[in-house]
């Protein structure tokens, strides 16, 4: 079987599976396969292609398992991280967060970027390296509940060169005494009875998605005791649903916090909060 009789199959059984960009997903398992780039593979068309070690990869993402699980890959503002079950994949919209962040260690008093960076649920640490390779000077430290996030984190570190310290902790229990000038999380925020699409619902970690009965329990959380952890005047910033900002808006305020600003993502949907701290 040459590569482009491969692909159109691996298209069509994609297709009828109802993976919606099967054409581009095919090619994306056939590099995997061949270890390629996709300008090789497009210009390659009649080489053989080893149809029984791509056939285990496309039956795993007709069964739903998500793509970047399959490749253990999953490109995150720029760079390249490894995933895997057990962490949340890094999606577009927690660019966002980033750039929120970003924008706020450029405060006045900041402008050499040396601010102390809280990532509360580091996961695959995707966030907090990226915080640390665009602001050198800054000092991030990542934590997250999961043994397995963590070690996901660290590896991702080191393979950015990224100079993150990482820690085991439920919440702020490992650090009851540090301050930082920035805390910034994506934390679980699906309420338990939401209906979410197959492929996230049957494999990414339901730690890492569902918060309680109505997903506003991890910011209520994070409105009684952040603001412990934060220097004068620092800020919280922190991932929403797409229908939550004004919920977690009024759930910080009526906790004496300060709303800055709410970011929209590129589909117009208000999916970050910033908050100063009480």
């Amino acid at each position: 079987m040459t590569v482009i009789e491969w692909l159109q199959e691996a298209q069509a059984r994609l297709a009828s599976a109802g993976i919606e960009s099967n054409r581009l997903e095919a090619q994306v398992l056939a590099m995997h396969v061949l270890l390629v780039d996709r300008s090789w593979l497009l210009a390659h068309p009649e080489t053989e292609f080893p149809d029984l070690a791509g056939e285990g990869l496309l039956q795993r993402r007709e069964r739903g398992e998500p793509l970047a699980y399959i490749t253990g890959r999953r490109e995150f503002y720029g760079r390249e991280f490894s995933v895997r079950p057990g962490v949340l994949i890094p999606r577009q919209d927690t660019e966002i967060l980033v750039e929120t962040a970003l924008a706020a260690m450029d405060w006045p008093n900041h402008e050499h970027g040396d601010v102390s960076i809280l990532d509360l649920g580091v996961g695959s640490g995707a966030i907090a390296v990226t915080l640390k390779l665009e602001r050198s000077h800054s000092t991030v430290t990542g934590i997250d509940i999961s043994p397995l996030a963590l070690e996901i984190a660290g590896d991702n570190a080191r393979s950015l060169e990224a100079d993150i310290r990482l820690l085991l902790s439920d919440g702020f229990s490992s650090i009851p005494n540090e301050r930082f000038d920035l805390i910034v999380s994506n934390p679980p925020y699906i309420g338990n009875e939401e209906i979410l699409d197959r492929e996230v619902a049957e494999f990414e970690p339901a730690q890492a998605l569902f918060s309680g009965p109505t997903g506003l329990e991890f910011y209520e959380r994070l409105a009684r005791e952040a603001g412990a952890h934060l220097v004068e005047n620092g800020r919280l910033i922190v991932e929403v649903g797409h229908t939550q900002s004004n919920a977690v808006q009024a759930l910080f305020e009526s906790s004496g916090w300060k709303h800055q600003q709410t970011v929209r993502d590129l589909c117009g949907i208000e999916r970050v909060v910033e908050v100063s701290r009480p």
